[in-house]
């Protein structure tokens, strides 16, 4: 048994896990109203409710049929080997903890032997990552085929290709794994002190004196994303519970169906649950029907899929824990098997999806095809628009956060933007405000056009630490039109 990060935590231990509980308490509304924090916790909760599950089905179902093959490929860094409890330091911190931030933090107070380690685990991941996303990109096509050319579903093929899938995604995890633990081994008391003081409040490595850079002359640039992404995962494992790990996201399992799009050509921006209610919205009740039965004969799959997750995670933390009683042949097992179970969910989602587009009239596509060019900035569309209508375009990307005009703030992620230009910053009561929003707000600043423009070029570098997750807006016209719009709000 290791001195664990942990140890450093016992004079906080209390306070983290009463934290949890806060954030996890989901509190009663009336008439099955469900506030913001609702959505954050169905998101990254642990639980797998059928009205959970629908909303998960409903906006793939909504991705898939709106995008295309191109779409179906992106994932966002650190969507491989989501095994090491990030998900669940976003969602405990409410969502202030950045994964590039905090792993070119703990970067910057790394040794060159630390860093050595994590480095090597990047280059012995190059080969297997590229299998991984090959397998992937196969299993994609498969399913694609079934859409656009109606063909039958070669389950047997996928269920193949489903066990590579998760025999490589485990060697993956495995490698990072391991030199994590040989990470955790390294650290000096003073590292394992500012790791926990990191833990408790992930905006401290953010602030001013933190603005490290990773370079490796042994590294490209994609090499070092994915380093950072390590000493990140790397941070989340060592600091937090093995309860963590058991957290994913909503969209888990099979993440083959676009979304991801989505949200990144929004800048994320995009709601997963307002795209789910407005394309059930347009659904008629038969095809709503066919999405249900989809959960429902779902239902066993996802169940073993967390099962045998579990058991990955209790493997993995073996090395942690008593490295000799890692299992290798029962931990490839378990990696076959969990690759397998998800794509059995997928091949469930994918006939759903199918059958749904069947009997979508041309009135529901083109409306769907609107939904979808309301969250997706093209810039050929909006430099179309006059002042007016380029700005109520782009207010509609902040729509999915802060909420409509009318809509009871009980019920948004984020404070109204009505009325926002000339109010204090920071000033709406029942919001976490990031301490960077608090900082301004005590100067006395307000939220004036000048400050709005700062703001919207580039949200977290003006306020490291903000939660919010939009990633700005380059064109000077287009953040000219949204604050003027704003401002008639």
């Amino acid at each position: 048994m290791r001195n664990k990060i942990g140890r450093v935590l016992i004079g906080i231990i209390f306070l983290h896990v009463a934290g949890i509980f806060e954030l996890t308490a989901v509190e009663e509304k009336p008439n099955g109203e469900r506030g913001s924090d609702d959505w954050i916790a169905s998101e990254y909760g642990s639980g797998r409710t059928a009205k959970d599950m629908q909303t998960a089905f409903a906006s793939k179902g909504f991705a898939w049929l709106s995008g295309s093959p191109a779409d179906n490929e992106k994932l966002s860094i650190g969507k491989n080997a989501q095994l090491f409890g990030f998900v669940a330091l976003r969602y405990q911190s409410g969502r202030a903890a950045n994964r590039g931030a905090l792993g070119r933090a703990f970067h910057g107070i790394a040794t060159d032997a630390q860093r050595a380690l994590l480095e090597k685990a990047v280059m012995e991941e190059i080969p297997r990552l590229a299998a991984w996303w090959t397998v992937r990109e196969q299993m994609l096509r498969l399913l694609e085929i079934h859409l656009y050319e109606g063909g039958e579903i070669d389950t047997a093929g996928l269920e193949e290709l489903g066990a590579r899938f998760g025999e490589i995604g485990g060697q993956v995890a495995l490698t990072e794994a391991r030199a994590f633990a040989a990470m955790e081994d390294l650290l000096s008391d003073t590292q394992r002190q500012t790791l926990a003081q990191w833990r408790q409040d992930p905006e401290q490595a953010i602030g001013p004196g933190n603005d490290h850079r990773i370079r490796s002359e042994a590294l490209d640039r994609n090499e070092l994303k994915q380093l950072e992404d390590l000493f990140a995962k790397n941070f989340s494992w060592i600091t937090g519970e093995p309860a963590d790990s058991r957290i994913i996201p909503l969209g888990q399992p099979a993440q083959f169906f676009g979304f991801v799009s989505i949200r990144q050509k929004s800048g994320h921006a995009a709601n997963r649950g307002q795209i789910a209610k407005s394309f059930l919205a347009m659904l008629t009740h038969h095809q709503k029907t066919i999405l249900r039965t989809a959960v429902s004969d779902s239902e066993g799959s996802i169940a073993d899929f967390l099962r045998v997750r579990d058991a990955i995670l209790n493997q993995l933390q073996l090395l942690r824990d008593d490295a000799e009683s890692f299992d290798a042949e029962a931990y490839a097992k378990l990696s076959r098997e969990l690759g397998i179970l998800e794509i059995n969910v997928a091949v469930v989602e994918a006939r759903a999806y199918r059958r749904i587009r069947e009997n979508m009239t041309p009135r529901q596509i083109a409306r769907m095809m609107d939904l979808r060019g309301e969250y997706i900035m093209d810039p050929s569309q909006i430099e179309m628009l006059d002042a007016e209508k380029r700005g109520e375009a782009l207010y509609i990307l902040c729509t999915g956060c802060h909420g409509v005009v009318g809509q009871r703030e009980s019920l948004q992620l984020g404070p109204s933007l009505v009325d926002i230009v000339g109010r204090p910053i920071a000033a709406v009561d029942g919001y976490a405000y990031s301490n960077a929003l608090k900082n301004l707000a005590s100067s006395g600043q307000v939220w004036t056009p000048e400050q709005l423009n700062l703001f919207l070029v580039a949200p977290k570098q003006m306020a490291p630490g903000t939660k919010m997750e939009f990633t700005g807006l380059l064109q000077a016209e287009d953040r000219a039109a949204l604050i003027g719009y704003l401002d008639k709000l």
